[in-house]
């Protein structure tokens, strides 16, 4: 009796050797560019002190209590993204019911910001 692993392996090998696959120099195509999603790029601890200097954002960790409070949970971290022009604190609140938040806020008001 054949193991069934080799049942599966043989059964890929013979997809990739099948008529119907692409041969390599077809050239697939292009995936959509997300033209609308703006790069994102968080910043070390070092680089989130001179950012916030720099740009005259709000103290993260002022943001971090404001959010957790009005969530009514527990601060567990807090970083700051570039989000296209602008800035965003993405920070991970720890509700009562031990569900963890993930909130954005707005780097240069502190108001709460959407999913970017």
């Amino acid at each position: 009796m054949v193991p069934v692993f080799v049942l599966a392996l043989a059964f890929y090998a013979s997809l990739e050797a099948s008529p119907l696959a692409a041969s390599p120099d077809e050239a697939a195509p292009a995936a959509p560019v997300a033209a609308a999603a703006p790069e994102r790029v968080c910043l070390s601890a070092a680089e989130t002190r001179a950012a916030v200097a720099r740009h005259g954002l709000v103290d993260p960790l002022a943001a971090l209590r404001a959010a957790a409070r009005k969530a009514q949970a527990d601060p567990l971290r807090s970083r700051l993204c570039r989000v296209g022009a602008g800035f965003v604190y993405e920070m991970a609140l720890l509700r009562r019911d031990g569900k963890v938040l993930r909130v954005n806020v707005d780097a240069a008001t502190g108001q709460p910001a959407g999913r970017n």
